[in-house]
């Protein structure tokens, strides 16, 4: 029989081209890459191999017996193993760091077992193939279950993939489909056509398609510095979870490259980038991370000792600064060090602490700490709140409460504050001092800003709250919303879609958002002024407390703070400071409205002081719609 062997030397160009890239470029260690590295080495063997088998069958008589049985079943024997480990390699990436079960693992190895078992008995039994007196190369009775074994492998891994499709992009599954599909029916066409060796050929397609969409380096890499990514830090975490092995994760902050990009532009950022992570792979060579922004990160199982003195490494070069062209940069860490199992002890607690030396470690103190499980529970609660603003957003899950404005004057109350709640089924109440910075920190608070104003608007029109002589409400908005150039335009128009009166509107804005966006702020509020909207300066007496914002911004309302009430009515000089506060801004001809009054005698305090408008408990509490209507109507 004459084999025609050009496809095996076209399946040897590409495996060893596809191995030489796999192996230069930096990649991490895992099940699944481990099962690639393998396969790409007895694949190549067995094309080797196939080779080989074709030129000493054809020199049968004249080669010792052996060596043709020898080369002919280690050849079967990799081919098999080949297709086999292509199913554990599919499997892998389908149970990602899930053990395997008995049923996974009788699955993965009874097959190739039974044809190791055959092939390497077919010597004596002559089952699979063997030489006739002729030094013929003849396939025994049992050859057929051979290919019969490796298309069950590529049935397997096809229908696992259509199963679990969810789990793989559309390249991924495309490659999956090409490998089983191709392999299937190389197999067919070989049983039929034994002298075309054509099944390495499509092994090779498929294991460059697989490196390329599957387990591609670059997957793994940082392109700009060439250092491992965040991708990578969690698939090598999570490796290690799967192995059970302990291990330290230290995340370093590098505070100052936003700096570096504002003087220097991308491209000096990038050349100091490039140089703290060369430093760092001098440091720990391959186990240094980078996630993007400030961010680098060291993962490993070294010693306390080891670590200790990386640390101290990374503080003592951070004393001297770095150079851009002749510039000396000078650049500050912080350095946070988590340990598993005892503070991480799954994956999603690795990212909770990638995500919180993103947003939570302090900068330019150089300073080294240990993350604390109750740091990490914080961490997870933001996320976790986080998640359910996103929730609350879209399925409007956020309540409106309003709290009544008395005035003294007219002996009623003449306006409310709006506020938002949040109930969840998990957690319970949440309070808006700490899901609104949250909301502020990931954007969120956009939205829920919208959805408070919109809610606002419609119960004005819809109750028709003036009928009972309230003359306004009073909206809060965020730092974030202060920032918005349109503010003014999509405030307008929800107000024009309820018919609403422009002065039935007062917006409230503390000093912190003040300070945030002065220049934007100043454009919106007189945008709005000019359309009726009022504005209060919310909390005054707290924070910056800065006589320029009640000179710089028009308000039309100032609102004292809780806090400045409180104290005093224990304390001389806050009660002085409360004194002058109130007739400075009565002397500006600015309404005025005390927060936090919850007692008869603070009532009293405030009205010999000729305060006309009092918000707190002695009132009322924040109450929902239907209870503050029936408050209004009582």
């Amino acid at each position: 029989m004459e084999y025609i062997i050009h496809f095996d030397f076209a399946a040897l160009t590409i495996m060893i081209t596809v191995m030489l890239h796999f192996l230069y470029k930096k990649t991490i260690s895992t099940r699944s890459t481990l099962v690639f590295t393998i396969l790409l080495w007895v694949a190549l063997t067995s094309t080797i191999l196939d080779v080989l088998s074709v030129v000493t069958i054809n020199h049968a008589s004249v080669l010792p017996l052996w060596i043709n049985y020898l080369l002919n079943a280690v050849y079967l024997i990799t081919f098999n193993t080949s297709v086999a480990l292509y199913y554990t390699y599919v499997l892998f990436n389908i149970k990602k760091n899930k053990p395997l079960t008995i049923k996974d693992k009788l699955g993965m190895f009874m097959p190739i077992g039974f044809v190791i078992l055959l092939v390497a008995t077919t010597p004596l039994t002559k089952l699979i193939f063997y030489f006739d007196g002729n030094f013929k190369y003849q396939h025994g009775p049992c050859m057929s279950l051979l290919y019969v074994i490796a298309l069950y492998y590529m049935g397997v891994a096809l229908y696992r993939t259509i199963k679990y499709s969810y789990m793989f992009t559309t390249g991924q599954k495309a490659t999956v489909y090409f490998y089983s599909i191709g392999s299937i029916a190389a197999v067919v066409f070989q049983m039929f056509y034994p002298e075309v060796l054509i099944l390495p050929f499509v092994l090779s397609i498929a294991l460059l398609l697989v490196y390329l969409s599957l387990e591609n380096p670059a997957d793994y890499t940082d392109k700009d510095l060439g250092i491992l990514n965040r991708n990578a830090l969690v698939t090598t975490a999570a490796s290690y979870f799967e192995q059970q092995k302990s291990f330290e994760v230290m995340g370093i902050h590098v505070d100052g490259l936003y700096s570096v990009r504002e003087v220097f532009g991308v491209s000096g950022e990038k050349e100091i980038l490039n140089q703290i992570a060369r430093f760092l792979t001098s440091v720990v060579q391959n186990k240094v991370f980078y996630t993007a922004g400030q961010q680098f990160f060291i993962l490993s199982s070294m010693s306390d000792n080891e670590w200790n003195y990386i640390a101290d490494e990374l503080v003592k070069r951070f004393k001297h600064p770095f150079t851009f062209n002749g510039v000396d940069v000078v650049l500050s860490i912080n350095i946070c060090m988590a340990s598993s199992p005892n503070t991480v002890k799954c994956i999603e607690d690795v990212t909770d602490f990638i995500e919180y030396t993103q947003h939570v470690l302090p900068s330019g103190e150089n300073l080294k700490a240990y993350l604390t499980e109750k740091e990490l529970h914080s961490q997870k609660r933001t996320k976790q709140i986080q998640q359910i603003l996103k929730t609350a957003i879209v399925k409007k899950q956020f309540k409106v409460y309003y709290q009544p404005i008395f005035s003294l004057e007219k002996g009623c109350y003449s306006s409310a504050e709006a506020l938002i709640r949040l109930q969840n089924d998990e957690l319970g109440f949440i309070s808006p001092d700490e899901f609104i910075p949250i909301a502020e920190k990931s954007g969120l608070i956009i939205e829920i800003g919208r959805y408070v104003f919109r809610e606002v608007c419609s119960f004005i029109a819809d109750e028709r709250l003036c009928d009972y002589g309230i003359e306004c409400i009073d909206v809060n908005l965020s730092a974030v919303q202060c920032m918005q150039e349109r503010l003014h335009e999509e405030l307008v128009a929800i107000m024009d879609q309820y018919n609403l009166p422009y002065n039935f509107i007062n917006l409230e804005i503390t000093e912190t958002a003040a300070v945030a966006s002065s220049e934007t702020l100043r454009k919106n509020m007189d945008k709005l002024i000019n359309y009726g909207v009022n504005f209060s300066l919310d909390d005054f007496g707290t924070g910056f407390s800065n006589m320029t914002h009640l000179i710089q911004y028009p308000f039309h309302t100032i609102k004292i703070d809780k806090s400045m009430l409180w104290s005093a009515m224990e304390d001389e000089k806050a009660m002085m400071a409360l004194k002058y506060t109130i007739a400075m801004i009565k002397d500006m001809n600015m309404d005025l409205i005390v927060e936090g009054v919850e007692t008869k005698e603070q009532v009293e305090l405030l009205s010999s002081l000729e305060c006309k408008f009092f918000q707190g408990y002695y009132y009322s509490k924040a109450i929902p719609e239907e209870d503050f209507l029936a408050l209004l109507k009582k």
